[in-house]
């Protein structure tokens, strides 16, 4: 299964650990615009995501409050392969209840940030041979965020780390 795998991988977890400290959460803290110290909650490990080709169907439409996320989170999506030879990306909804999805329009080495518990999301179709691979994960926010709440129903829940900036 690709979560053990990723929970297993002794070289991609320190990376990614590190991309969420030191580029990440420093980010996300300057949109704040406000200096006081808080804590921030990463999702931990990440999620990796294929989706091989070709496919025809887009995958299930949907938002992250039905998977028990909270309101105080944030998405980060980041691609690993090509789009160029995938011709795939997320797609995200405009404004909560729209209906209107917008293409991520970014490449490898960049990551979108968007607020996935109110905007619907999905991946479209990938009609080439080649398998669209992407890394994504949520952020936590003190004080928008609280680290006990759990959705009624929700079987499995990701796991957490957490940080002082």
């Amino acid at each position: 299964q690709i979560r053990e795998a990723v929970i297993k991988d002794l070289k991609l977890l320190p990376l990614y650990e590190k991309l969420v400290i030191d580029v990440v959460i420093p980010s996300l803290k300057r949109r704040l615009q406000d200096d006081t110290p808080r804590v921030f909650y990463y999702q931990y490990p990440c999620t990796l995501r294929l989706q091989p080709g070709p496919s025809k169907e887009y995958n299930r439409t949907h938002r992250d409050a039905e998977y028990g996320h909270q309101i105080g989170e944030i998405n980060f999506w980041m691609p690993l392969s090509d789009y160029a030879l995938t011709r795939t990306t997320l797609e995200v909804e405009t404004l909560p209840g729209s209906n209107e999805f917008k293409p991520l329009d970014i490449s490898i080495g960049e990551i979108a940030a968007f607020h996935g518990t109110l905007l619907h999301h999905r991946a479209p179709p990938n009609s080439s041979v080649c398998t669209r691979v992407s890394l994504d994960f949520r952020i936590g926010i003190e004080g928008y965020f609280d680290p006990k709440w759990k959705l009624k129903g929700i079987k499995a829940q990701h796991s957490r780390r957490s940080i002082k900036i």
